[in-house]
């Protein structure tokens, strides 16, 4: 199990570099934006510059937006199954040094 809980470990603390990095990321437009070649090259353009409108309609940018909302409602039930376990083991042990059972741990 604890080999388990060193890959939880792990997991959290690069999801939340990912998360760090993602702070900036969604409030920035794309390193590569669309219309840019992978030498840096740009597209001929015609009209005025809009980088305000570029940023909000940027597609990298708004895929960012949507994996933290998708990690935002996931992550919940991460921490329920976890905080869950914990307590379930607490009972046990509890019952193990020998603690009466409260009504709220009998149905456990």
């Amino acid at each position: 199990m604890t080999d388990l809980l060193d890959a939880l470990t792990d997991a959290v603390r690069e999801l939340r570099q990912f998360v760090t990095a993602y702070d900036d990321a969604v409030t920035m437009p794309a390193r590569r934006q669309a219309g840019v070649d992978a030498d840096g090259g740009r597209q001929a353009t015609h009209g005025p510059s809009r980088p305000t409108e570029a940023c909000a309609l940027d597609e990298c940018r708004a895929a960012l937006q949507a994996e933290l909302k998708n990690g935002a409602g996931q992550l919940p039930y991460a921490v329920a199954v976890v905080l869950g376990v914990s307590a379930s083991m607490d009972r046990a042990l509890a019952r193990w040094e020998g603690e009466e059972a409260t009504p709220s741990q009998q149905g456990a």
